[in-house]
């Protein structure tokens, strides 16, 4: 039997479904907020809200694949 610190009923396993979660809502959300600020023809905000947008991309992808081997290892 797996000792309990081993399962994923701790704080480390919730952070990291959390932050997958909010992350992955805002890219839900991000397309809209570039389209916003293309309507209103603020270049500035465009480029910002596509660099975070690519940048939680490379999080989400992160944090996938940290969920994907602890469930391969049997953490989650």
């Amino acid at each position: 039997m797996q000792n309990t610190k081993d399962l994923c009923l701790n704080n480390n396993c919730y952070n990291v479904i959390h932050q997958l979660s909010k992350t992955l809502g805002f890219l839900s959300r991000a397309d809209q907020y570039i389209e916003d600020a293309k309507k209103v023809g603020d270049a500035e905000a465009e480029k910002v809200w596509n660099i975070i947008k690519t940048d939680r991309k490379k999080h989400a992808e992160l944090l996938r694949n940290l969920v994907k081997n602890e469930i391969t290892n049997n953490k989650f």
